[in-house]
């Protein structure tokens, strides 16, 4: 297996990553057994198959509609027109055999590199369905009478998930995908990870004391530089400011502390570093592209039963989430490269 992902676009490869971790097979595994639905990690790469799982079709109408070589073409339009819809958040549609299926992005930076995908049942109770629409589709795309016959036992023997419960899944599903993405952040990290050695022990430093004043002048020193020398390479290793790194860092540890419902905005941006409130919600909404309160008012606290699952599955592959002295927070994340400020020696 490694042999063969050194030959493999590096795209796929990361990818393959994904899919082949434990983090990801434990949860699958568990979301599975808990829904009764379908999970499947899909490439946001169109080129690039699924990998190891089963195949995408995965509701029992669209797997046995699907089987062979007989794929719906009506599918696999659907499927693609709901792939290149999805943006930064969850895309749901009812395909016309009436299935509910929904795509969630898992994201490095502003780029989708993967969606969870799930669903292919009914969120409509029994009395509003009508096999006759669907079968004159079928009909269309070629397929015999037997066929219909056999189709049509399947799709009404499908049972109805609920909208509420079916909502309810998804928002969970929504949270596990915020943390396949820091994952996958990681996991890019490892693949492009030429850093000078005292970017690396920069970094291990500022993830050390994330919560406390941090300077430029503090951080050079430790590696054992001058300021004007640290600023220049770490802007060229990373392409951003030490500055804007500590913030990015402070956001993703308050992500994670406003999935408590109990969590209160002010506390937690202190907690997490910030010297004010108002800085803390102008970097969150700068890489998260939502108000704290916001982002802790969507729904996404309903991942706090998830949170648990995570840490109990996947141990500390996501970091420690308690820490000795000295001991990093969160492993190493690529971050998204972007407008960054010049570089500046006042505190973070």
């Amino acid at each position: 297996m490694e042999t063969k992902n050194h030959t493999l676009d590096p795209d796929e490869r990361i990818y393959r990553k994904l899919v082949d971790s434990p983090f990801f097979q434990t949860y699958r595994r568990a979301f599975i057994n808990a829904t009764g639905l379908g999970l499947v990690l899909v490439s946001a790469d169109e080129e690039v198959e699924i990998a190891d799982q089963g195949g995408r079709f995965t509701g029992p109408f669209c797997k046995a509609l699907n089987e062979n070589d007989t794929a719906c073409r009506c599918c696999q339009l659907e499927h693609r027109c709901i792939a290149r819809e999805v943006g930064d958040k969850a895309e749901t549609r009812t395909c016309y055999a009436g299935m509910r299926e929904t795509l969630i992005p898992v994201r490095a930076g502003n780029k989708n590199v993967a969606y969870l995908s799930t669903g292919q049942v009914f969120t409509a109770s029994n009395t509003e369905r009508d096999f006759t629409r669907v079968a004159e589709q079928l009909r269309r795309a070629g397929l015999d009478e037997a066929r219909l016959d056999e189709l049509a036992g399947i799709w009404k023997a499908t049972p109805e998930f609920g909208l509420e419960r079916y909502e309810g899944t998804i928002t969970l599903l929504a949270a596990f995908a915020l943390q396949l993405s820091e994952l996958l952040n990681r996991l890019l990290t490892e693949e492009n990870n030429s850093e000078p050695q005292i970017v690396v022990k920069a970094k291990r430093f500022v993830n050390a004391h994330i919560e406390e004043k941090l300077t430029l002048d503090a951080v050079a020193s430790h590696v054992g530089v001058s300021p004007f020398y640290f600023c220049k390479l770490f802007k060229q290793a990373t392409d951003m400011t030490l500055t804007e790194y500590v913030n990015r860092r402070r956001v993703e540890w308050a992500k994670r502390k406003l999935i408590n419902p109990n969590s209160r905005v002010t506390e937690v941006a202190f907690d997490v570093g910030f010297q004010s409130v108002s800085q803390f919600n102008r970097s969150f909404l700068k890489y998260v592209g939502v108000s704290p309160t916001r982002f802790r008012g969507t729904g996404v606290q309903a991942g706090g039963h998830l949170e648990r699952l995570i840490r109990f599955a996947n141990g500390t592959s996501l970091g420690p989430l308690h820490r000795g002295r000295g001991e990093s927070k969160w492993p190493s994340m690529a971050f998204p490269s972007g407008t960054v400020d010049a570089c500046q020696a006042s505190p973070a």
